[in-house]
């Protein structure tokens, strides 16, 4: 494997920390926040974290099994990697259940703030942003802290004593961001430097977890964002800079900075963008600097877009393709969604009016179908994951644009819905699951045992329902979920939020 910037320690008076993605090496080493933990973790001067990934059964930097640490620390960003959690702990001999082992295990990301489905496999959840606690969490488990104490460090979630869990947050993101990045040519945004420009977003989108549980919207100022790009070049000695945040191009000062990293000299790649916040100085920056593909994300016809509250119009959706392409971007890919409330056939019809407009701009175009998985904590958590059946016919609609179409899998879309809506229940499940195979049909035998209906988790459910996630805190009032979910019936629109504004409660 090559790579620079590796920290390399003598681990025999640290406390040993193994750092997990549960996912291939390719994904988790374009991660922002798996190369955050590793730099927080080892500028600690008694902690050594060394990396593990699905594909890695060894750490990379001391060879050493997993068994051999204190702690193991994974990033859950996807829900179906609960199942690889579950799989790393038992090919590496570590039982599953938190009750049957010695090592501690924790577990952050954004699918932590619904912690119930692996309740029983983890012993802390981090709720938020790992910078604000994480190194607090190490001290006091290096002085022999024990459940309690380490359960009352804000944002973190003891599995055992369920206590109440407000999120925390990194309110100044000019304090730190990671400078000695690893590079490493196997990941998948290659040996790019990743520069956050924002964290969190405020467009308020209902389908978007992340939109919601990374509130409020926070940016880094412009002169800090050149400092670290500067600082980053020289240290990583890296030719690409990757501009990290859900939606980079909002950011005030995105033409500047496109700007001053052109004249830089280095490669400049965006992977957020939106069709209304795309400008020609920013294109023009992207084919300079030798990026020819962006994505852009419809979703769905404009109808719909205003219910799940992404007012894009097709007018922008339209300039923003074809300014890309007369400026040389030659691939973009757009995402679309399909099992949105109310849809029709006859929005799925104007869908792929939209798409053969396209498809005259350029020739050819890229999709990739998704259906809408409801996420907790989001306006959406109430509705239910519409039937598969119904969500194919959707998909054969859209197949009428004669374009090239890649679509989830729609059977993987079901347990993705299950794990993100599930409750402690589903751990049985889960565990079960995986030992048959970790497909449907394991999953329906694993339900079939356990005595419970293979779609009570996916079904919709009424706003005066209890959650089984309510006792996780994300700052954003229930009450403000619940008039974005009526408003998104009515196809009223909800303005952009800005720190400071105090509507949905977390300011």
């Amino acid at each position: 494997m090559l790579e620079r910037n590796v920290v390399f320690k003598d681990f025999r008076d640290k406390i040993r920390v193994a750092l997990v993605y549960p996912n291939s090496y390719t994904i988790g080493m374009a991660n922002l926040g798996f190369r955050i933990l590793y730099d927080l973790l080892n500028s600690m001067e008694n902690v050594y974290a060394e990396r593990f990934f699905l594909d890695f059964n060894k750490s990379l930097e001391t060879k050493s099994e997993l068994k051999e640490f204190e702690i193991i620390a994974f990033t859950w960003q996807f829900e179906l990697d609960a199942l690889n959690i579950l799989d790393i702990l038992y090919r590496n001999k570590i039982p599953l259940r938190r009750d049957r082992r010695k090592q501690v295990v924790i577990v952050g990301g954004p699918c932590a703030v619904n912690p119930y489905p692996l309740k029983k496999f983890v012993d802390f959840f981090f709720i938020g942003e790992a910078e604000e606690n994480l190194v607090s969490f190490i001290n006091d488990f290096s002085r022999g802290g024990d459940i309690y104490s380490l359960s009352k460090i804000e944002g973190v979630y003891s599995s055992e004593l369920d206590n109440y869990t407000r999120k925390v947050y990194v309110s100044d993101l000019d304090r730190y961001h990671p400078i000695k990045q690893i590079m490493s040519p196997e990941a998948a945004l290659g040996e790019s430097f990743l520069l956050e420009v924002s964290r969190g977003c405020g467009r308020g989108c209902r389908f978007c977890m992340s939109g919601y549980t990374f509130r409020p919207q926070r940016e880094r100022s412009f002169e800090r964002l050149q400092e670290i790009a500067d600082r980053g070049i020289e240290a990583c000695a890296s030719r690409k800079i990757s501009l990290i945040g859900a939606s980079a191009s909002d950011y005030p000062r995105i033409e500047d900075l496109c700007e001053y990293l052109s004249a830089r000299g280095v490669g400049l790649s965006i992977p957020s963008l939106r069709a209304d916040s795309l400008t020609e100085p920013i294109v023009e920056a992207l084919v300079k600097t030798g990026q020819r593909s962006l994505t852009l994300a419809p979703e769905s016809n404009w109808r719909l877009r205003t219910l799940v509250n992404k007012p894009i119009e097709d007018e922008d959706i339209l300039r923003a393709y074809k300014m890309s392409i007369d400026r040389g971007i030659k691939n973009i890919k757009l995402y679309l969604m399909v099992g949105i409330p109310t849809e029709t056939s006859e929005d799925l019809n104007e869908l792929v009016g939209l798409i053969k407009e396209l498809k005259k701009i350029s020739g050819r175009v890229r999709l990739s179908v998704n259906p809408l998985i409801p996420k907790p904590h989001t306006p959406f958590q109430w509705l239910g994951l519409e039937k598969l059946s119904d969500l194919r016919e959707k998909i054969e609609v859209l197949k009428k644009a004669r374009v090239q179409m890649e679509v989830e899998d729609l059977k993987m879309a079901h347990i993705q819905a299950t794990i993100s809506l599930g409750d402690e229940g589903l751990s049985d499940i889960l565990e079960k699951a995986y030992f048959y195979g970790k497909g449907l049909g394991a999953f329906r035998r694993a339900f079939k045992e356990e005595g419970v209906e293979f779609d009570y988790y996916i079904r919709g459910r009424d706003t005066s329902e209890i959650l089984p996630w309510e006792k996780i805190d994300v700052g954003v009032k229930k009450s403000f979920l619940i008039r974005e979910f009526k408003k998104s019936f009515k196809g009223e629109v909800t303005s952009i939020c800005r720190e400071g504004c105090r509507v949905c409660g977390v300011c």
